[in-house]
């Protein structure tokens, strides 16, 4: 998979200013499995767009939208509807992808929310690690499918150059020895004599040589993907531009006379909330997040309704708006409003404050079916059809 990352938030302001109106284009793909560019990443930074621009005190409109594919010129098409009412359209798609908007919509500034890193995998959560430098001579077949060219920062073909200690690089100490993993691998193969035979020196003729690299198949495969590229024109639909306001039923405060009876219980002292923080307690065997917003108390379950984030961790609460730091959900707890890139609102428990006590009504724990991962349409982020 292609890797990437957010550009700085000063570069991507620089980019945009003096533009009033401005598209977010998500990408589905790649820069969604690494948290760069997908649905959410593309709603948060406009969220932020918004925000910064707003304590600036400047006059900024931003909308987001989503695409399967930016990098395939029938995914972007349904964009041609409202793509002339933007002074600039911000990419949250790879290269490839800003350059496919770019050829495809030449009258609108197309700019790059990302920087492309590398191509990859996932080592381990939150973490991507280069695999492949696109050489255009793979040597897989000879080195147990580890690649040296992109692992060992000498580029070495014909083994180790003896420097490694412990198994690891001395380069850098922090990776392994790809040379000793080869080892390995091709031993418990039973064909680690085959390092002995030496390499020839690589051909680079079919890297990145400067100039642009282009790989075309045969004729039949050319007109089979000419047919399906027809079809997927006819087909590929793109949600309306979303623009920042969702609103839900607002959230009432408890009246001050409130009728207490087997279902409510005590959370904790009010002299004990500080206000504006978040408060982790348990009532009746429930734990729960209360919160004294000034004007009203707030009682909510304690984990972020995306992806089931611990809010005393990553929330943040100020002037009433609870934002979790992890994919920037946002709340309006006094309305019950939902901000930022949430797609749910927060469920609340009834409060009401009782002398000293802060009594929090729990009939049964309040619950949400969270998010196993980006949702981005069927989750068939490389499907076809």
């Amino acid at each position: 998979m292609i890797v990437a990352e957010q550009k700085p938030l000063e570069d991507i302001q620089r980019m945009l200013k003096g533009k009033k109106k401005v598209l977010t284009v998500g990408c589905g793909t790649c820069v969604s499995v690494c948290f760069a560019g997908g649905k959410k990443e593309s709603s948060a930074m406009a969220a932020t767009l918004r925000t910064a621009a707003a304590a600036a005190g400047q006059e900024l409109e931003v909308e987001e939208v989503t695409v399967q594919r930016q990098c395939v010129q029938e995914f972007v098409a349904p964009l041609e509807e409202n793509i002339d009412e933007y002074d600039a359209v911000l990419s949250m798609a790879c290269g490839v992808g800003v350059q496919t908007l770019a050829e495809k919509y030449m009258d609108t500034p197309i700019l790059p929310g990302l920087d492309t890193n590398f191509m990859g995998q996932p080592t381990e959560p939150g973490i991507w690690e280069e695999r492949c430098v696109g050489c255009g001579n793979c040597v897989l077949e000879y080195t147990g499918g580890l690649c040296p060219i992109t692992r060992c920062p000498k580029q070495l073909q014909n083994g180790p150059c003896g420097g490694s200690e412990g198994g690891m690089c001395e380069v850098d100490t922090n990776i392994p020895c790809i040379w000793s993993k080869i080892w390995t691998t091709l031993d418990r193969q039973g064909i680690a004599d085959t390092l002995m035979d030496i390499q020839p020196p690589k051909d680079w003729s079919k890297s990145r040589g400067g100039s642009m690299r282009r790989v075309v198949v045969s004729d039949d495969l050319r007109q089979q993907a000419a047919r399906e590229a027809g079809e997927r024109a006819t087909t590929v639909k793109v949600a309306p531009p979303q623009s920042p306001m969702k609103q839900v039923a607002p959230v009432q405060a408890p009246a001050e006379a409130v009728k207490l009876d087997e279902t409510w219980h005590r959370a904790c002292s009010f002299s004990e909330l500080t206000e504006g923080k978040l408060q982790r307690v348990t009532v009746a065997g429930v734990d729960v997040i209360v919160t004294n917003l000034g004007d009203c108390i707030r009682a909510f379950p304690p984990t972020c309704p995306h992806l089931a984030e611990p809010l005393v961790d990553s929330g943040i609460l100020k002037d009433g708006l609870l934002t979790c730091t992890k994919h920037l959900w946002q709340w309006n707890l006094r309305s019950g409003e939902m901000k930022g890139a949430a797609e749910r609102p927060v469920k609340m428990y009834e409060a009401s404050v009782s002398g000293d006590d802060v009594m929090i009504q729990v009939e049964q724990e309040i619950t949400y079916d969270y998010d196993e991962e980006d949702d981005f349409e069927e989750d068939d982020f490389f499907g076809s059809d």
